[in-house]
């Protein structure tokens, strides 16, 4: 496998690709995300949140590269590819491999315009089940396909969240990519970070890299560490915390992603994006952005107030007031009070009510197992004292803005 071609990424210096990557690289479905945004409206308050998809799937790509590369250096290709029910010759490396460099580059096919922020306007499911559906399209299928050997079903079976019978090989590739310390947070976190300008999500990468390996679980083969790795991985999770506390929740983020959502729901048919793969494609940021350039103008339109909130800065703005709670339903309970009361004082405010929830998935890379030597393997979250333990409550905030009314009144 010969990696001969290169793409300049500020990230990690080169991507690296094989000249027969370009004819999928090139098709639509893959060129569409140039024009998702990783990080939605974040530009609002980060200006420098300018990357797209695009960039983050060649990111993932090479960094899922390094990961086995770096492994197969370290380990060898029997103690790397014995584990995962392969025969340990240069052809099952470059087909675990390639297939590999398949899903990275192709994990994120079914995002949304805005990327999350408007993934609850899809038809069905998360961006994963779209993911499945635009693997069907053509020009994905073909390059694949040519390349031969059982890359196009193997690609297709490790990004179907609802297949849970891999076998061995396609389950560690799952878990390379995919998983809670696999390719695609890695990069995202590096990426992101680079982007806004923050250290909040960097990392030791080289570290990490260097202690990976496939382990036998009581759940199949999956991607762990030596124990030399736990502080690296402690601090990529530590980044994840960070990113996640004063980032992704920033509270000026959250409420442009309401008046997005709200102005779709007025502007898309029924409220959704559409089930066909093919009309699917057809949006993108670039539209949105056009669609909210024509509202913010006619001010007749449906979702000319969202527009104007978002494109012109009069979006809602937070209270000091912060609501934690031990759980999202009596967060709920105590703000749609305090809603209640606000609109009981004062008429002419329109209060509105974020709820933020823990990401669910953030005390589960305690599970991650990590090589400890002659105790064996046991999860991160035994050995060590940050991982397992880091917490976001639930809470939220009212935000407020003069009702239509409300301004009416004021502008007479």
């Amino acid at each position: 496998m010969i990696l001969s071609e290169a793409i300049r990424d500020p990230v990690h210096g080169l991507i690296r690709l094989e000249r027969e990557d370009l004819p999928l690289l090139d098709g639509a479905p893959v060129q569409r995300l140039r024009s998702i945004s990783q990080l939605g409206l974040t530009d609002r308050v980060y200006p420098g949140a300018r990357h797209s998809r695009f960039e983050h799937a060649l990111g993932t790509l090479e960094v899922a590269t390094r990961m086995l590369e770096e492994m197969r250096g370290r380990l060898g290709l029997d103690r790397l590819l014995a584990p995962l029910g392969l025969v340990a010759d240069e052809r099952q490396w470059v087909r675990l491999l390639r297939i590999a460099r398949h899903v990275a580059l192709l994990h994120d096919l079914g995002h949304a315009p805005f990327s999350h922020v408007t993934e609850q306007l899809l038809p069905r499911g998360g961006h994963e089940e779209m993911t499945c559906a635009l693997l069907e399209d053509p020009q994905v299928v073909r390059p694949m396909e040519i390349r031969g050997d059982d890359l196009y079903p193997s690609v297709v079976r490790v990004l179907d969240p609802a297949d849970r019978q891999l076998p061995a090989d396609l389950r560690f590739i799952r878990s390379l990519v995919c998983g809670r310390f696999g390719a695609d947070r890695m990069d995202y976190l590096l990426r992101d970070s680079q982007g806004l300008g923050v250290q909040y999500g960097q990392f030791d990468l080289p570290r990490i890299l260097h202690t990976l390996q496939p382990m036998e679980t009581a759940d199949g083969v999956r991607l762990g560490i030596e124990r030399g790795g736990v502080l690296a991985a402690e601090g990529m999770q530590w980044a994840r915390f960070s990113m996640f506390t004063q980032v992704y929740f920033h509270h000026t983020r959250r409420i442009l992603d309401r008046h997005l959502l709200d102005f779709l729901r007025a502007v898309i048919p029924l409220g959704r994006y559409p089930d066909s793969p093919d009309e699917y494609q057809r949006w993108d940021d670039p539209r949105i952005h056009g669609l909210l350039q024509q509202a913010v103008r006619d001010r007749g339109a449906p979702g000319h107030l969202d527009a104007c909130r978002i494109l012109h800065r009069k979006h809602h703005r937070a209270t000091d007031e912060i609501i934690e709670g031990e759980s999202v339903e009596e967060v709920v309970r105590w703000l749609d009070e305090r809603v209640e009361h606000l609109r009981d004082s004062d008429p002419s405010l329109d209060p509105m009510a974020d709820v933020v929830a823990p990401p669910p998935d953030l005390a589960a890379s305690a599970e991650l197992p990590v090589d400890d030597g002659d105790r064996g393997i046991r999860p991160l979250g035994e050995i060590s004292a940050l991982v397992g333990r880091l917490r976001v409550k639930p809470h939220g905030r009212i935000y407020c803005a003069r009702s239509r009314s409300g301004m009416a009144h004021t502008e007479k």
